[in-house]
């Protein structure tokens, strides 16, 4: 009986701890300025498509001609855009490529990072999954 028990009470403190990281994901209202959005250009230096979030990094000419360095996150990961059809992959997107970022900005304001909402790719929209499908000609293909 004692062996049992022993066995629940590891179960149970196993399930406890698998929980404990699915609620410690962070939301997007605690980091960045969701009643904001913020337009900026640049070229693209770095696409890294990964868990648990896809990250682009690129550089801005800033006021005075200054480089900045900027990151944005998206906001589902590779598996699940992959199954809402719609269409991100590792080659997305280049080093080179210019993009315009409509984003949320992070609430540390001197941070140049944003949480991405809209991303135009040498002049092409890609879609994201912010309630809007993707556009017709890029939809799947029964």
């Amino acid at each position: 009986m004692r062996k049992n028990w022993a066995q629940v009470l590891a179960l149970g403190t196993g399930l406890l701890a698998v929980c404990g990281f699915a609620f410690a994901h962070h939301g997007t209202s605690v980091t960045y300025q969701t009643d904001k959005t913020i337009t900026v250009k640049g070229t693209i230096t770095e696409w890294v498509f990964s868990y648990p979030h896809p990250q682009i990094y690129f550089d801005v000419k800033g006021e005075h001609g200054e480089i900045q360095h900027w990151g944005s996150e998206l906001g589902p990961t590779p598996l699940m855009m992959k199954k809402m059809n719609v269409g991100w992959s590792k080659d997305s997107m280049k080093p080179g490529d210019q993009i315009t970022l409509t984003c949320n900005p992070h609430k540390v304001t001197s941070s140049n990072v944003c949480l991405a909402k809209q991303i135009v790719i040498n002049g092409k929209e890609l879609p994201l999954l912010n309630g809007n499908p993707p556009p017709a000609e890029q939809a799947p293909t029964q």
